[in-house]
């Protein structure tokens, strides 16, 4: 027996019996009742009524959500799913996971809104129930449906669990290898292939990240066990990366095959080039994700501060959250590429450490013989951190008219909203804390972040005339059926999805430039400049041109006679008649 092997048997062991001292937490919170099936359903109810409110009243934002729409909506009608296309052209900058579900959602419901962010916010009530399962089997069953709880309530993971993008998906996928790692850690068996199917999914749905993020979080939690040894051996490495080959491969090998040039896009370009050179894409300082994680975690991330942490008993399983939660947090650090979203995958390990200290605070009594027990009472200050959050989004929202960005203004009654929901919570809270009802006042934390994260909800509503041009397209689409759309300058990713039609692009072809160039008839629909567009524009027939409002304004005299037919934020969608293309 190797010595690397050694504390797999006394982990088995452990499993089998829950109250074996050989188990590697010996905490009485270790050793009390696990999260049963009938907890865990009622966790993921509560994160699918947060997930699923109002995902079907506004618009698909621009531009990712427009873009992944359309590009599942045309699988659907070429009737072909092996390689995406954009407007028509291939695009490959993604994998097809994404694309093939949101397909098979839009065959299901019917292509909308709704059924397009159905399968995002589906993953993540999965990873969600991944979280509570996983707290509640390695901790206790206070700590699963709290660490459920926390997840489902933290205002950026709820935020992007109703926008269609890759990053939910990936986060779920990710969450599901990393705790079906340690799993396979701590108890053996076949654990490792329900890490390596996760992996293999999250390669098809982002790529080579998702191979990545798990083999650091489990690779730092054994050195940091010092049981590196043999850990190949362990979790069965060679058969897990032929698994891994088996199920993703196939799409790469048949891109490269078929696609022109499609290694050293995808490959070198958007992943080296994109992870190290900071002009390629996004690029972002070193410390972006610290202020995003904060902000992006409120109020939880405002408790940190008060909770006791060096009052927790010792736990592997803590001890793996961290290593996952850092590495991911170095790793897109450390990339030059950084957007918001990219960081999700390090939220679930992250509500599971605060939800474990916060139980902690709450029920002191389970933190195990010799160590100093949390006190509870420093729990009343959550209340107190709820109300002065929800007094900021009221004065947000009061000297909204004062701010240059126009979103205070146009989400104001949301802010309104929240903040009453925030500031009516936390007295609620601080009231139930101070009658000693520690039970009652965790729930009123969570159940107040929930319904104000629901309000928060309206504020998408609100605030799309900023970030979406859905109405614009809906109005070409019902003025203009059967007219080419022209669009100016920038390429509007709306306009295909809401129109069920092509569009023609005059200006710079942007992250649709590697599919026309493969694609036959690009000279009729990719053009360049404003004598193009006038060319265009005087052609015999009518159409409908999509164009900025101060770019109307610049070429109105050229344009000459037009008919508005639709109006969003700064663009303007305008139809030229047959006696204006008669004339010329």
């Amino acid at each position: 027996m190797t010595a690397g092997a050694e504390p797999l048997n006394s982990h088995v062991v452990a499993a089998a019996n829950p109250d074996s001292s050989s188990r590697p937490s010996a905490s009485s919170a270790s050793r009390s009742k696990p999260i049963g099936w009938t907890d865990l359903a009622g966790v993921c109810a509560f994160s699918a009524t947060i997930f699923f409110f109002n995902l079907w009243k506004y618009g698909f934002w621009e531009p990712d959500e427009a873009r992944y729409g359309e590009i599942a909506r045309e699988m659907l009608e070429r009737g072909s799913f092996l390689i995406p296309h954009l407007n028509y052209v291939i695009y490959v900058e993604k994998p097809p996971l994404l694309y093939w579900l949101t397909a098979l959602s839009f065959r299901v419901f019917g292509i909308s809104e709704f059924s397009g962010r159905f399968m995002v916010a589906l993953f993540a009530v999965a990873a969600v129930g991944a979280t509570a399962w996983f707290a509640g089997r390695t901790m206790d069953r206070r700590r699963g449906m709290l660490a459920g709880g926390v997840l489902a309530t933290i205002p950026l993971y709820a935020a992007m669990a109703q926008v269609l993008t890759t990053d939910m998906i990936l986060t779920a996928l990710v969450t599901i290898a990393n705790f079906a790692m340690f799993m396979q850690w701590r108890e053996g068996g076949r654990w490792c292939w329900i890490a390596y199917t996760a992996i293999a999914l999250g390669v098809l749905t982002k790529g080579p990240v998702a191979i990545v993020l798990p083999m650091l979080a489990i690779v730092a939690f054994l050195a940091w066990q010092g049981e590196l040894r043999g850990a190949p051996r362990r979790f069965r490495l060679a058969a897990g990366i032929a698994l891994i080959a088996a199920l993703a491969a196939p799409w790469f090998i048949a891109m490269i095959l078929m696609v022109p040039r499609f290694f050293d896009f995808y490959f070198i370009g958007e992943h080296l080039r994109r992870a190290l050179e900071s002009s390629y894409s996004h690029g972002e300082p070193f410390y972006f994700y610290i202020p995003v994680l904060a902000v992006g975690m409120l109020p939880w991330s405002t408790m940190v501060p008060f909770l006791t942490w060096r009052h927790l008993p010792e736990n592997p399983a803590r001890r793996f959250c961290i290593a996952a939660a850092l590495t991911t947090i170095a790793a897109f650090s450390c990339a030059n590429a950084k957007l918001i979203p990219y960081i999700l995958p390090a939220i679930p390990p992250l509500a599971i450490l605060i939800a474990d200290e916060l139980a902690s605070c709450a029920w002191p009594a389970q933190t195990g013989s010799g160590v100093p027990r949390p006190d509870s009472r420093i729990l009343v200050e959550s209340g107190f951190l709820l109300g002065l959050l929800g007094a900021v989004a009221v004065g947000v929202a009061i000297y909204a008219p004062e701010f240059r960005s126009p979103y205070p203004m146009h989400v104001r009654t949301a802010l309104f909203a929240v903040g009453g929901l925030l500031i009516a919570g936390g007295a609620i809270t601080t009231g139930i804390f101070l009658s000693g009802r520690t039970a009652a006042g965790i729930v009123s934390i969570v159940v107040s972040v929930a319904i104000a994260t629901m309000g928060a909800s309206w504020a998408r509503v609100e605030a799309e005339p900023l970030r979406s041009y859905a109405t614009l397209a809906r109005a070409i689409a019902g003025r203009a059926p059967d007219l080419p759309v022209i669009c100016y300058h920038r390429y509007v990713q709306s306009l295909p999805f809401y129109t069920r039609k092509r569009i023609i692009l005059v200006g710079a072809r942007t992250e649709l430039r590697f599919g026309s160039r493969l694609s036959p008839d690009a000279d009729s629909y990719f053009f360049k400049t404003d004598d193009d567009l006038m060319r265009l524009w005087n052609s015999p027939g009518r159409k409908v041109l999509v164009i900025d409002e101060a770019d109307l304004a610049r070429l109105k005299d050229q344009l000459g006679s037009f008919e508005l037919i639709g109006s969003e934020f700064h663009k303007r969608a305008v139809e030229k008649s047959d006696e204006r293309a008669s004339s010329h």
